[in-house]
């Protein structure tokens, strides 16, 4: 009941919350198989329309992907084509099975679902020594990305693309972000890889050849030829094929605040030479937070019982396993501190009171000790709601592990999206310092192979040395053995070098 007082400015405040809990009211009173039959009709209409949109973004792509002449532009819509498609199939599939099922009533008390994010994802690669510090032997390129999904919900990455011997590993910027997921979710992520070809001489593209059919066969097979060219561009397989690399399933067991190591499932790639040299290990930050932390899973009026024997009117909020007591809504609108907080977590008991009594007892141990906190409703079935909710919060504080415990943070998925790669940032063996005690043009640092070498982030040793404008080692160090005015002690810690004993 609003007061007179506090009438006009009532009226205008968070209608859309108002007209919400009155669509939670007619929620609650109506008949639970109309209201399971109305959620599935609500399912099936937005699995259709996730499905038509799919449909058109694939046949756009389709015609994207025909007209592209540049080869990052084609890996990109080649991505995109193979990632509307892997969304496409799961609804279908996620369509069928609802319709399979029977239906099934709402319960009275619903699980927290929660947020999910799959962040610092970071995958090593195992080439040869030879390949990736003396540049020679291996001469595959890849364009890799990511697929993450839980349930119907599929992510993609950026693609990285070329991926050769000079990069160590495969680093992920994007940051995938999934909504309303149970706590038995399973997350499968999938590493999709295609081979360039196009830098071997035995590749060749259908237009390329097609342009050369005529001076180089008849004229019949050529059209022959050419028919079963065009077929093949017709039936799908336009643009580059992606094939699985690899994959891993996480579930709530490895969540965590941190980046942890996991394994990674090689798939059998056919030819091999197709296959990209992962190391079986991968690392990222499985992060999950229940919707119940972040929002109010519950809220309502109720007087709690003094120590000195007064009831008291409270408005109460439920959120983040705990109870915040404010003595009016005004208090808490105003973020005031609350008068009393109260957990609710695994450990704690809720229970009514005496019959008729529309009493609450929540019950805590504090330091060995029994703490219990009364509660009283305005009516019976403001009780058996209160009753519900908080035993329903002290579940959920169970059921979701770890991620209760302590409070994950989820990014916000990135925007940067690249179609190159990015430039290395340096490994472990281009940051090892060479030489220890310089006074010259290195004074304030111990130079690294970088700064000897006059390397950049992005190029290797091999190249550099190879490259016929830089200066060798061998010059670089007569160079650097003339007299300069104010030069120290340089003292060498090659492992070759004769002259060390230390």
């Amino acid at each position: 009941m609003v007061s007179e007082e506090s009438g006009p400015t009532t009226t205008t405040v968070r209608p859309h919350t108002c007209t919400h809990h009155t669509l939670h009211d007619q929620v609650q009173q109506s008949d639970p198989h109309r209201l399971s039959n109305l959620a599935s009709a609500f399912v099936e209409l937005d699995l259709e329309q996730k499905i038509d949109v799919e449909i058109r973004m694939r046949e756009g792509t389709t015609r994207l992907l025909a007209a592209c002449r540049h080869q990052t532009q084609t890996l990109e819509a080649a991505k995109s084509l193979h990632t509307s498609n892997e969304r496409m199939s799961a609804y279908m599939a996620e369509l069928q099975r609802r319709r399979r099922a029977p239906a099934r009533t709402l319960s009275q008390s619903t699980p927290s679902t929660a947020r999910v994010s799959v962040s610092d994802l970071r995958m090593p690669l195992m080439w040869r020594d030879t390949d990736h510090f003396k540049n020679k032997g291996d001469h595959r390129r890849f364009a890799v990305f990511v697929l993450t999904r839980i349930g119907t919900q599929i992510l993609d990455s950026t693609l990285l693309c070329p991926v050769d011997r000079s990069l160590t590993d495969l680093t992920y910027p994007d940051v995938h972000v999934f909504n309303n997921v149970p706590t038995d979710f399973e997350l499968r992520l999938e590493i999709w890889g295609h081979v360039m070809q196009d830098d071997m001489s035995i590749a060749s593209t259908p237009h390329k050849i097609k342009r050369s059919i005529h001076s180089s066969i008849s004229r019949t097979v050529g059209k022959k030829l050419a028919a079963s060219l065009r077929d093949e561009l017709n039936t799908g397989r336009i643009g580059p094929n992606f094939e699985l690399m690899a994959s891993a399933h996480l579930s709530l067991d490895d969540v965590g605040d941190s980046v942890h190591t996991h394994d990674l499932q090689l798939e059998n790639v056919e030819p091999r030479s197709h296959q990209l040299p992962l190391f079986g290990h991968f690392c990222c930050r499985l992060a999950a937070q229940p919707d119940c932390v972040s929002r109010e899973a519950y809220s309502g009026n109720a007087l709690l019982l003094e120590s000195s024997g007064v009831w008291t009117q409270m408005h109460g909020a439920l959120q983040a396993f705990r109870l915040d007591l404010w003595r009016s809504l005004n208090d808490k609108e105003a973020a005031k501190k609350p008068a009393k907080t109260v957990t609710v977590d695994r450990d704690t008991l809720i229970q009514p009171g005496k019959s008729g009594s529309r009493e609450i007892l929540i019950s805590n141990v504090i330091e060995g000790c029994d703490n219990v906190v009364i509660l009283k409703a305005g009516s019976a079935e403001e009780q058996h709601k209160w009753i519900r909710n908080l035993t329903q919060h002290s579940k959920d504080h169970l059921r979701w592990k770890q991620a209760a415990l302590e409070k994950m943070e989820i990014q916000s998925p990135g925007s940067n999206r690249n179609f190159v790669r990015q430039l290395r940032q340096g490994s472990l063996y281009d940051e090892t310092p060479l030489i220890e005690s310089v006074q010259t043009e290195f004074a304030n640092h111990r130079p690294t192979v970088q700064d000897i070498f006059g390397l950049t982030p992005a190029s290797s040793l091999s190249s550099c040395a190879s490259s016929s404008s830089s200066p060798t080692f061998r010059e670089r160090s007569h160079s650097n053995s003339k007299p300069r005015p104010n030069s120290g002690t340089i003292r060498s810690h090659w492992p070759f070098s004769r002259n060390n004993h230390d």
